[in-house]
């Protein structure tokens, strides 16, 4: 080896020896690094796992709003079950009636306890819940306020995330004591040629076809005189036509040129809001409340006869069929054979005709037109009376020619909506049995009565008024809940309702015929498409018909009858949502839930 070799052999092993120590320092090093971040992750675990629960609990909060609020907007009546009702001062007026809250119209959503969010302990994050509080409902302006808690977490680990809404009612038809589509009389009354549709005033349609003078107009406005006191809203979409000084709550209008269209001058009406955003599109169809009733109501056929008594009812109904369901399970007794087979909990057929019936479970009844015309009986009671209805083209007709009618009259317990493919007929009082006493109907129900009856027609809703030949009134019935008949004429009746007319009046029959009948006294809604007429009158003094009292029920900013129509907009919104994070909130006067998740 030469002393070059050995030279650079020895440097070698130099080097070699120093590498050692280095790799292994390196290696010690990475050693105690990882060490570190394992205990560093190890001991920031319990902040991961507490923002992480933290995280799942919110979501299950909004998951107990987004449930509540669908089933409120789903079902309006969830709004009162098991509500607390207090003032506008806060002072307590009592709670829902535990027979509403029990009944099938509260069932499906759960209050007062935990309810597992779906999908979640599975595979995904923590166990979730949420805890749906007791609703407190202002009975001033309807407002419900709610606290809804979420919790997610495990043993020791759980958060909690509470959300303090208040919801304001949204559904026009509810909120007005009269709502209007045109504020014209529906031209098929008054025997307008065919096609004569009636344009809103205010539009270009209009005052292109007839001009700017109202004398050149073929339709009928109404007025509001200065005799007239509407105790709630009133909205329209059309113009509002006043004479005189009317009085008014708040009225608004879509018309977007003026505030109202004075007829004879001098006029102080004062119009809260006026302008093309204000316009509302109603139905035209109630088939859906079909539909219901179909599924857990009661479902008849042709010309039928009801006379409410609290939570019974007694119906005439020739064209409906008897008997057993086809292929309804077990042994079940008469029911409706328009009814789904599985529908087995509610006998919707009497024995005998008139006799009496539960009302339905699910609170819907509907009236459809005969199946097959041609064998569709004419045997209704106010055949061959001098009494007619409104045709499904607005012409007055024989009642026997229509025939999806429903004649209805006497006093409810509970939410109940019935509704027809025709016309509904009153033919005597309707009130709410909290309101009667000495067999007569006092003023309407305050909170915390749930008594509510929506009447919904495809075409009219009509208080009965038979003439004798020379056409004059014929006797009046006697005074009394349960004495109206289809041969008497009605003295200042009372009707308790929310009265919706899809496509046409809430009107008189005859109205412009006979002599006066006194007082229409509603205590509820009225929601038309067309301005209905009760009477005429001459300077101010009526002539024929009834004078109007209507006074707007108080209790609509929150109670709905069941499944009833709106014009298109949500029955509920957010006034207010508050998020309280970490501990359990709740309204004054309730207390935090015991066993915790």
């Amino acid at each position: 080896m030469s002393p070059r070799t050995y030279r650079s052999w020895r440097r070698g092993r130099c080097q070699q020896g120093q590498t050692l120590p280095l790799v292994l320092g390196i290696c010690l090093i990475l050693s105690l690094g990882s060490m570190v971040l394992v205990q560093n992750t190890f001991q920031q675990y319990p902040i991961v796992t507490k923002n992480v629960v933290q995280h799942e609990a919110y979501r299950a909060m909004v998951a107990g709003v987004d449930e509540y609020l669908y089933s409120l907007n789903t079902n309006a009546n969830f709004a009162s079950c098991y509500a607390k009702y207090y003032s506008n001062t806060g002072s307590p007026q009592g709670s829902a009636p535990n027979s509403f809250s029990s009944s099938s119209l509260c069932s499906g959503m759960a209050f007062n306890t935990w309810i597992s969010v779906p999908g979640t302990a599975v595979v995904n994050g923590p166990p979730m819940w949420f805890y749906l509080g007791t609703p407190n409902v202002n009975t001033s302006n309807g407002n419900l306020t709610m606290s809804i808690v979420g919790s997610a977490g495990y043993p020791n680990t759980f958060n909690y995330q509470t959300a303090q809404i208040v919801l304001q009612p949204l559904n026009s038809f509810l909120l007005n004591v009269l709502w209007m589509d045109k504020n014209q009389i529906d031209p098929a009354l008054l025997n307008f040629p065919t096609g004569d549709t009636c344009p809103y005033y205010w539009t270009t349609q209009s005052l292109a076809t007839y001009g700017s003078g109202r004398s050149q107009v073929t339709c009928v406005a109404v007025d509001f005189a200065t005799v007239d006191h509407l105790t709630g809203n009133l909205f329209t979409n059309d113009s509002i036509f006043v004479c005189g000084s009317p009085t008014f709550k708040t009225a608004y209008t879509a018309d977007p040129n003026q505030a109202f269209v004075s007829d004879c001058g001098g006029s102080t009406a004062t119009i809260t809001g006026h302008g093309s955003q204000y316009k509302e599109t109603p139905p035209n169809d109630d088939s859906a409340l079909g539909t219901v009733a179909t599924a857990g109501g009661c479902l008849y056929e042709g010309p039928t006869t009801i006379t409410l008594n609290g939570t019974t009812m007694n119906v005439t109904s020739p064209n409906t069929p008897t008997g057993k369901p086809t292929g309804a399970p077990g042994s079940s007794v008469a029911n409706d054979s328009l009814i789904a087979a599985a529908n087995t909990t509610n006998v919707c057929m009497p024995s005998t005709p008139g006799g009496s019936v539960n009302t339905p479970t699910n609170g819907t009844v509907y009236v459809e037109d005969c199946v097959n015309p041609a064998t569709c009986t004419t045997a209704s009671p106010l055949a061959d009376t001098g009494s007619v209805v409104i045709g499904e083209e607005g012409v007055s007709t024989n009642v026997q020619n229509s025939v999806g009618d429903a004649i209805v009259q006497g006093s409810v317990t509970n939410p109940l909506t019935i509704g027809t493919s025709d016309n509904i007929v009153i033919d005597g009082n309707l009130c709410y049995t909290d309101t009667v006493s000495g067999g007569t109907c006092a003023a309407g129900p305050a909170s915390p009565s749930t008594n509510v009856l929506g009447l919904v027609a495809q075409n009219y809703v009509e208080i009965n008024h038979p003439l004798d030949n020379s056409g004059n009134n014929v006797s009046n019935c006697p005074a009394g809940l349960g004495n109206g008949a289809p041969t008497c004429d009605l003295s200042s009746p009372i009707v308790d309702a929310v009265i919706l007319a899809l496509n046409g009046s809430f009107l008189v029959n005859q109205w412009d015929q006979g002599n006066t009948l006194g007082t229409l006294n509603l205590n509820g809604t009225i929601d038309q498409a067309w301005r209905g007429a009760v009477a005429t009158a001459n300077s101010g003094t009526i002539v024929t018909g009834y004078a109007k009292n209507y006074v707007y029920d108080l209790r609509l900013t929150y109670l709905s009858p069941p499944y009833y129509l709106n014009p298109g907009t949500s029955q509920w919104g957010f006034a207010s949502f508050t998020d309280v994070a970490g501990s359990c909130k709740m309204p004054t006067g309730q207390t935090c839930p015991t066993g915790y998740p």
